[in-house]
């Protein structure tokens, strides 16, 4: 009961923010897979309703790491919260991830990335929410590598923080900002050290 008066709820945010014109319109990007579903077992339900298995998913010597930008924000320019079309998105993606096994959700220390990770803590097994500060994420990240674990995280970050962290766990340059008007960049990453890591890059 309380979930289908949730999804109401969500439904009805999602009908008030389609009528604001001003919020940006995003568009999936025909060059990644575009997923639907995540399922307990570490696979990918793509949108054509293929399956894409997480590597080395279940195997105790790697991180699996979820990444994803926070929702869309209010537009004042002192730590805004979720604007109504951000509140919409987060239910949906957690909704998306009602069956993934998360054994944390992480998030830098703003209003929208922890109203992000509330939302989609609702939905995934209410795991418990961590926050830091964004200029803590490389000490975060390489304090869970040494505790990896077969362990699965996700992290709720920003259009500078999510490339920083992938550059990072690959030892590359090869992830650039995250576009403003876009928020539906999904990374699974896989890890258990400082390149040795392998990434998926999606769209939802």
């Amino acid at each position: 009961m309380k979930k289908v008066f949730f999804s109401f709820f969500a439904f009805a945010i999602s009908w008030l923010a389609c009528t604001n014109s001003s919020t940006p319109t995003v568009v999936d990007s025909p060059e990644y897979p575009v997923f639907s579903a995540l399922t307990a077992d570490g696979k990918l339900i793509l949108k054509d309703s293929t399956l894409l298995p997480i590597p080395h998913y279940g195997d105790t010597s790697y991180l699996i790491l979820y990444l994803i930008r926070h929702c869309e924000k209010e537009t004042q320019p002192d730590n805004p919260p979720l604007s109504t079309m951000g509140q919409a998105r987060a239910e949906r993606i957690g909704r998306m991830l009602d069956n993934a096994v998360i054994d944390r959700l992480c998030a830098t220390n703003t209003k929208r990335t922890i109203q992000t990770a509330e939302a989609i803590k609702y939905w995934a097994g209410d795991p418990a929410i961590e926050t830091f500060p964004v200029e803590a994420q490389s000490d975060w990240l390489l304090e869970n590598l040494q505790n990896r674990g077969g362990r699965r995280l996700l992290y709720v970050g920003h259009v500078n923080s999510i490339p920083a962290l992938l550059n990072q766990l690959t030892q590359s340059k090869k992830y650039q900002n995250i576009p403003d008007p876009e928020y539906n960049h999904f990374y699974v990453v896989a890890t258990k050290g400082i390149g040795q890591t392998e990434v998926l890059e999606l769209r939802y």
